[in-house]
């Protein structure tokens, strides 16, 4: 009585979540493994209607047909866990490998009456199926899916042990299951309802996962320029923190502001203008380095982060970067834009108890400097500045 209590929950949740589940893929068309999850749904639907429909189908359906129900739906998901992950997509095979090979037994035994031989087939091939995908959960490098990923592996690894398990008392008493280790039984229909639900669920959890972290991502790119926004500056900013309280390693930050931008941009006009600092956001990641970090704080102002960097470091950075600005030319339709930039550049020089505030306050004095010192040079901040007496100092010629 357990067994069928069981196996009708089960029909009905597949029927249930082949519903949900076509219908997201339906609507969100563009999902390649959101599709492959509704169809391993839809797999396992059609083996239930098989089963329900046992007494007026033929037997090559139901007890040819629908064993192979299951494979098909273990190894669609497979499929959408390998796309999902963007790996082990040539793994596949193996799955489908599964499918082919069953089909003439489950076939040919199912004329023949050997319903055993089918159930422990099946058996084998669905925990062969879920343990690759176990492997290709856990080996995935992905860290913002880990949970879901982990959860989904667990309730999976369960399962493969269990159908391993209904294999291995098959194969040493020649009997199935229920007949010799009810405990082992019961533990496959258990875990048969649990999973059934639990997978899609974790499969929809790791998908918000992606999506929260890559809109958290996005709320921190300035999307004319595609570099690092405000907010996104402060979060690097507080992480660049992070590191120099505990390693002590110092580093630099520069403001940078284009000269004469306004006049550019009645130039221009403001199309023009913001071509320019497209174009200029893509000479700045092209000039630095690759561990340094850049952002647009506003308009026409800039910040550069330079990890692990000293006065002298940073100096010799920033005259590259304003030399090479001298000689690049940003396409504005038919015509060529040249821009200088004047910058303010502040040291950690190993003090403590630094913030983000008090760094920005010292470049801005510097570029203050900079500024009406005549434009396209560099300043730093002297460390002994107070905000009442700015000692700021050139350390670049005018060009």
């Amino acid at each position: 009585m357990l067994t069928y209590a069981i196996g009708f929950v089960q029909d009905v949740q597949l029927a249930c979540f082949a519903v949900v589940l076509t219908w997201m893929a339906f609507e969100d068309r563009d999902n390649r493994s959101l599709r492959w999850l509704a169809c391993g749904y839809l797999a396992g639907f059609g083996g239930a209607v098989l089963d329900l429909g046992g007494h007026w189908l033929p037997h090559l359906l139901t007890r040819g047909l629908f064993m192979e129900a299951p494979i098909v739906g273990y190894g669609c998901f497979y499929t959408s866990i390998a796309i999902f992950v963007r790996r082990g997509e040539r793994g596949r095979w193996i799955p489908g490998l599964c499918v082919a090979a069953s089909l003439p037994f489950f076939l040919a035994w199912s004329l023949s009456g050997s319903l055993d031989r089918s159930a422990t087939l099946q058996d084998f091939c669905l925990a062969l199926v879920t343990a690759l995908t176990v492997a290709l959960l856990l080996t995935t490098a992905d860290r913002d899916t880990r949970w879901p990923r982990r959860v989904m592996a667990g309730f999976l690894a369960v399962y493969s042990l269990v159908e391993f398990a209904r294999v291995a008392v098959y194969l040493l008493t020649h009997r199935m299951p229920g007949a010799v280790a009810p405990w082992v039984e019961d533990s496959s229909g258990i875990v048969y309802v649990v999973s059934c639900s639990v997978l899609p669920l974790a499969f929809i959890w790791m998908m918000n996962a992606r999506l929260l972290l890559h809109l958290s991502r996005l709320s921190m790119i300035d999307p004319l320029t595609e570099i690092l926004n405000r907010r996104g500056l402060e979060a690097a900013a507080e992480a660049e923190l992070a590191r120099y309280a505990r390693h002590g390693r110092d580093f630099a930050v520069a403001v940078l502001d284009l000269d004469f931008f306004k006049q550019l941009n009645d130039q221009f006009g403001h199309a023009g203008g913001d071509a320019v600092l497209a174009g200029f956001s893509n000479f700045l990641r092209t000039v630095i380095r690759e561990v340094d970090i850049v952002g647009r704080f506003g308009g026409e102002e800039f910040v550069l982060f330079f990890p692990d960097t000293g006065r002298g470091e940073a100096q010799a950075a920033i005259e590259r970067l304003r030399a090479a600005l001298n000689g690049r030319t940003f396409p504005v339709g038919s015509r060529q834009a040249r821009v200088t930039a004047s910058f303010g550049i502040t040291v950690s020089a190993g003090r403590p108890g630094l913030t983000w505030d008090v760094l920005q306050h010292e470049a801005d004095l510097a570029l203050y400097a900079a500024k009406r010192g005549g434009r396209n040079i560099a300043r730093f901040h002297d460390e002994t500045v107070t905000t009442e007496t700015p000692a700021l100092y050139s350390v670049f010629a005018r060009s």
